[in-house]
């Protein structure tokens, strides 16, 4: 990894000193997005992960607490009341649905490998009902300007990809008109049973 990163810093090197039009002030200006940029990362990471484990923590506190409201509701009024008995499915319904949400929001961030594949796949899925999200959409377009909003060719490229590697395994799905939008997780899928002979 360090000899690519060498041959890259040469290229650049030879690119930067062989250029005319070099502009100091330009280039200065690129390389403290960059480093703006990957100081920044961490910080991302850190945060969405410390919203997960608070989001997780809430989450079940309040199953916790709904499930000794049930039995506290269930033990004082009996279960003959159909109204009340509505009533607790329709929590019950409700925290599930909130759950599956989650699990899918879980497995679809384990698909990221990458920093940008994670900002890409954050980014989706805030706009994605299924996964917990606000109901929106989000184009390709607003994606780059974004997660990558200086126009630097370098982080450009790393939306870029992002975006395709998350599409070529399935995860994401870009639309002829520039909306990205995740696919929900499929199922496992069971192996054929062996025909007996």
């Amino acid at each position: 990894m360090s000899e690519r990163r060498t041959l890259t810093t040469l290229i650049r090197l030879g690119r930067a000193l062989t250029d005319p039009d070099a502009d100091p002030a330009r280039d200065a200006a690129q390389v403290a997005r960059r480093t703006v940029q990957a100081l920044s990362e961490p910080v991302h990471e850190a945060r969405a992960g410390l919203r997960a484990r608070a989001r997780d923590l809430r989450d079940r506190a309040s199953q916790r607490a709904d499930e000794r409201l049930e039995r506290l509701i269930t033990e004082r009024r009996g279960e003959q009341d159909p109204e009340v008995l509505a009533l607790l499915e329709q929590r019950r319904a409700a925290r599930e649905a909130r759950t599956r949400q989650e699990d899918a929001r879980r497995i679809l961030l384990a698909h990221a490998q990458t920093p940008p594949q994670r900002q890409v796949l954050r980014a989706v899925l805030d706009v994605t009902s299924w996964a917990g999200g606000v109901p929106g959409e989000l184009r390709y377009t607003q994606l780059l300007d974004r997660l990558a909003p200086g126009g630097d060719a370098v982080s450009e490229m790393s939306v870029h990809r992002a975006i395709w590697t998350l599409a070529e395994a399935g995860v994401l799905a870009v639309s002829p008109h520039g909306v990205v939008s995740a696919a929900p997780p499929r199922p496992p899928q069971a192996l054929p049973a062996p025909a007996d002979r």
